[in-house]
């Protein structure tokens, strides 16, 4: 059984006012796991306007901010006694608390940093080593606390409003459940079907696939694998893949420099095309399985211009089919000289 990237190719016709008859193509293609289908639209490259922050930010440091130092341990729930005694986690410059507004039995922010606004081109990696490791010593926790109704679990990125973040102080949404999300279903799901029909673990042979086809991967940051994603779920999706690694116990802290390495690259890649925002993701895997492999899933977020509305539309909220402007390949080429030095 071998990984197949399908796609489809549609061609419409119409007539341009200015040129006469002219037909487009666009694609839909497949992920090679879930058989998810995502939208290719027409036009292959992006040109994003410079959006300045500096405003809005400035606006956010007159209002009160809870995870600024000086508010921070007053400001802040803690977790109780018999969970953590401490009330707060904390690792370096970062600090677990519990979110105010939980939707999932166990749910923390993990502030990153005393700095109440990182840029997107001067995120670092320290920042992000201290906050994955706050954000695995309480999922941790969640977990030894009540095995059962902790059992999955997912660190979540919303970077700036664009990307849902309600707060400009940088911070990780943390999630532990009894039952994963729909999407992370499947993906287990499949990558369990896949591991029972071929006695193979599917990340693996992807990126196998992806670096012998040589169009979307990017290279490696340690042991990680990145690659634009074949079948994105937004613009600008890129797949980090650890192997061997799965569960919130298999990550120590050379392991996190790895993954912190590529977010960084990507970040900053981000910022160069002028990418306003952004979603990230590490899906994790149950302890023991060897059907699934450490996921990274980075995705861009902007605005329909001029700066106004969402990227955000009915094909995702009401048909999830996902759609990017950019062709993944040559996202893939413009990519790859972040990640040769």
């Amino acid at each position: 059984m071998t990984i197949e990237f399908r796609r489809d190719l549609n061609k419409s016709f119409f007539i341009d006012p200015k040129k006469g008859e002219k037909s487009v193509t666009s694609e839909v293609r497949y992920d090679p796991l879930t058989g998810h289908i995502s939208r290719v639209f027409p036009f292959r490259r992006l040109n994003l306007h410079r959006h300045d922050w500096e405003p809005f930010v400035e606006k956010s440091r007159q209002q009160f901010c809870p995870f600024c130092p000086e508010s921070l341990d007053k400001a802040t729930p803690r977790f109780t006694p018999d969970f953590y005694p401490q009330g707060h986690v904390r690792v370096g410059n970062a600090v677990a608390v519990p979110n105010l507004h939980p939707y999932e039995k166990y749910a923390s922010v993990v502030v990153m940093c005393k700095e109440h606004y990182v840029p997107m081109s001067d995120i670092y990696t320290s920042m992000i080593v201290e906050s994955f490791k706050a954000a695995l010593d309480y999922l941790q926790i969640a977990q030894k606390y009540d095995a059962d109704g902790a059992s999955y679990s997912s660190l979540n990125w919303n970077y700036m409003p664009y990307a849902g973040g309600s707060l400009i102080h940088p911070h990780l949404q943390v999630l532990a459940g009894p039952r994963p999300g729909t999407y992370d279903q499947e993906m287990y799901t499949a990558a369990c079907n896949y591991y029972n029909q071929t006695g193979s673990n599917y990340f693996n042979q992807l990126i196998q696939a992806e670096q012998e086809a040589g169009e979307r991967y990017l290279g490696q940051t340690g042991k990680v694998h990145w690659m634009t994603t074949y079948a994105p779920r937004h613009v600008a999706d890129v797949t980090g893949i650890f192997p061997d690694k799965s569960s919130i116990w298999d990550l120590n802290e050379d392991d996190l420099e790895q993954i912190a390495q590529g977010i960084v690259k990507i970040t900053h890649y981000y910022d160069r095309i002028n990418m306003p925002s952004f979603n990230g993701a590490l899906y994790f895997g149950t302890q023991g399985d060897k059907s699934f492999s450490l996921m990274i899933r980075m995705v861009g977020r902007f605005t329909i211009f001029p700066l106004v509305g969402s990227d955000i539309t009915h094909m995702q909220v009401l048909h999830d089919d996902p759609w990017t402007v950019m062709l993944p390949e040559n996202l893939a080429e413009d990519m790859k000289k972040d990640f040769a030095g």
